[in-house]
Order: C-alpha cells, then structure tokens, then sequence
C-alpha cells in the first residue's frame, strides 16, 4: 500500500512538472494507433495511474497574507532526473502477471483446464521442459502432462497509459521505449490487411507482398525475411530506431480458426474471381500460416524471450496442403541458432496430434545426443542452439483434440 502510494505521488509529480513545461507539445493520441495496441486478451489496467486532477497541489492558506508565497511555491518546476522519470513511468505501466501459454495458445486452456483430472489421466496436453547446463549446473528435463502452480512461465505485461503518453514528448518516448523494451509484445495472426479490391487483385503473380492472414500490426512493425519488397517499419516517433529493435520479449501467437480460412470464405460467396486466381490466394494463406518461422531474427538483437505458435506443422491443413515441412522448420532452427541467445524459448505444436513423441527413457544427456525421435527430428536439439546457457526450451503440444464434456457425463 505504502509504494502505491508513493508511486501515486510521483505520478502526481510528472505531471505537475509537465503542467510547467511548454517546450515540449502534447502527443496526440492518433501517433500512437497501432504500436501499443497488444491485439491479446489482457484487458487488465495498470496497477497505478495518474491522477485524474493534473493540476498542482495546493496547499491550504489560513490567511490572505499566505497567498504570496503560495504563488511563488506554485511557480516553481518540478525537476526529476531521467532516471527516475523513465522507472516511475515503467512501473506505471505494469500490469496483472498471466501465464505464456495463456497467450501463445489460448484455445487449448493450458493453464485454466475445465477437467483437469481427466486430461491428466489421458495425458492430452503435454510441456516438456529442457533446461540448459550452467556454472557447473547440468542440464535437465523434465515432462509434464499437468501444468499449474510453480510450472506457470511470467514475463513482463505492460499497458500504457494514455494520459502519459499525452504529456509531452519526453514522457511519451520514455513511456514508448519502456512499453517496448520491458514489456513483453504479443502478435496475433488476423485478416485486417487484405487489399481493398480482392475482387479484382489478381494473386497469379508473385509479388511479395500479399500476406493474407498475418495481420496489419504484425507487418506494421516486425521484421521479416520473406518480404521481397520490404515495407516501412514503425519507429520511435522522432528517431530513426525501429520499435522491433527495442524487443526483448515477442509471442507470436496464430488462432486456430485460421486454419479453417480459404480463399472463397475471405473473398465472399458472391465475390467474382477466377478459380486460379483463389487457388493463387489460398498458396499465400497456406505460406502465411506459417509466417512465425520467416521471422528475421537478424535484426532483432536483443531478444531474450520468444514463444511461437507453430501448430500448423502439426494440423491436418499441413498434412493435407504441405503448407510446411521438417526441412524448414530445420532450416529455421539453425537460423535461429545462430542470431539468437535466449533466456527463454517456447514453441507450441512440432509435436502435437499425429506427431506425438515419447520421452520414456529421455534424460537430458540423451536428448542433446540423439537426432530423431520416433522418426521425427529432435525438436529439443535442433533449438538448443538458440538457447543461453542456463535458459530454458519448452515444448508445448495438445495430444489430441477430444470433448472431454462428453467423457465426463458418461
């Protein structure tokens, strides 16, 4: 209670300090559209805010002959240094912690289970966990088909607030940089940035730049390596230095119901277009949906946490279609393991439904030797590589798909 509200009183102080500045204008809001919009399901505030009376406090006066000297104290500017400016705005902006999984793969209830008994027992949601050896620590493994108490994963969640980011200048790209540099950044697959005249684009061409189901905010401001005609990137307001550059924590998170998308269901029942041209459409949905692995992690340095949702691989669209195969998501481990150094690493569905592994008889010396497991690649040493000693790998995967409403009435 005490630090609340000691922070209160700082906030308090920000802003009669930016109340007595005016080499700085307001920020409007309309800069900030899309760059901290999260697109997840967090809606929890900050734990503090500013107040809603932004002018200075008053102190009361007992007499007329105090007003004098009430208005000198008024004058004078309240002056902090940066350093305390951007840790009181960074605190500002913290919000309630939620489990990763709860992000990264929603629709599978990892963390909230409505039977958890009975999906224990029929061991249909499994996390396997590979810690890295460390100072003389050795590595581990641990598997799960339970995953609650000690086992949630927290990163840093942040939500800005508006009222600092309309300050001034200064408190908006302190407040911008900490939003993007502490916080963690969740990206979700969506159809928001389909081109206006679908009826008459044609999708015959190979163009590199149609991206049916990645998502307006995703193009807007991470970086990828399949864009052949790469389109500006969002950046501090002010400065040349793009927003992904500041990234430290990303999950990119792609919705299940996007596997049910074609081409038809996005251009319309009504909508007039050739048969080639939807099949054109559909090869660029079925590359988008596995648009997480086509990431440039090149020009994202300072990344420590990544989590992605790969459950295409794993899905009977990917069976079905060949969206994607072993050998690129080898491609993209290497990749990966030569620009990134990790704490954290979590990929959800390399070995989800059909795919499913045993780890009977897996020790963590095993899983660093061997290159396959049940015929399928070694997940676990295939990313290893992107991982800092002493960080973690973790795989997420769903067994199989079952109504557990029914197995429970029975």
């Amino acid at each position: 209670m005490q630090m609340a509200d000691d922070i209160t009183l700082l906030l308090r102080g920000l802003t009669t300090a930016s109340s007595n500045s005016v080499s700085s204008p307001p920020i409007l809001p309309s800069e900030m559209e899309g760059v901290c919009r999260t697109n997840h399901h967090i809606s929890s505030p900050s734990h503090y805010h500013l107040p809603n009376n932004t002018q200075p406090l008053k102190r009361k006066s007992d007499s007329p002959e105090d007003h004098t000297e009430q208005r000198k104290k008024q004058k004078r500017v309240v002056r902090l240094s940066p350093d305390l400016v951007s840790r009181v705005l960074s605190y500002a902006m913290d919000s309630d912690p939620i489990c990763v999984f709860d992000l990264l793969v929603p629709e599978w209830h990892v963390c909230k289970r409505r039977f958890p008994q009975i999906e224990m027992m029929m061991e249909l949601t499994r996390v396997v966990t590979y810690t890295r050896d460390s100072d003389g620590k050795a590595s581990s493994l641990t598997v799960n088909c339970y995953h609650g108490g000690r086992d949630h994963v927290f990163l840093p969640m942040k939500i800005p607030d508006h009222r600092i980011l309309t300050l001034n200048r200064l408190y908006h790209n302190e407040a911008l940089w900490a939003f993007c540099h502490e916080g963690t950044q969740v990206f979700r697959f969506a159809m928001d940035a389909l081109p206006a005249n679908i009826a008459e684009e044609s999708f015959l061409e190979l163009k590199g730049d149609v991206f049916p189901i990645r998502g307006k905010r995703t193009l807007d401001i991470l970086p990828f390596d399949d864009e052949l005609n790469p389109r500006p990137k969002r950046k501090i307001p002010g400065t040349e230095t793009h927003l992904f550059k500041l990234f430290r924590h990303i999950i990119v998170h792609s919705p299940l119901w996007l596997m049910q998308i074609d081409a038809r269901s996005i251009a319309g029942p009504a909508t007039p277009i050739s048969d080639e041209n939807l099949e054109a459409l559909d090869v660029d949905i079925d590359f988008d949906c596995a648009s997480s692995l086509w990431l440039s992690w090149r020009q994202m340095p300072m990344l420590e946490s990544v989590l992605l949702d790969l459950r295409v691989y794993s899905h009977d669209k990917n069976t079905c279609r060949g969206i994607v195969g072993k050998v690129e998501v080898m491609q993209q481990a290497q990749v990966m393991s030569r620009y990134l150094n990790l704490n954290l690493l979590v990929i959800a569905g390399l070995q989800s439904y059909s795919f499913r592994t045993s780890y009977m008889h897996y020790t963590a010396e095993r899983i660093e030797e061997d290159d396959e497991m049940d015929g399928e690649p070694n997940w676990i040493k295939l990313f290893m590589g992107a991982v800092r000693p002493g960080g973690k790998l973790i795989l997420v995967d769903r067994l199989t798909d079952l109504d557990l409403g029914l197995v429970a009435n029975r």
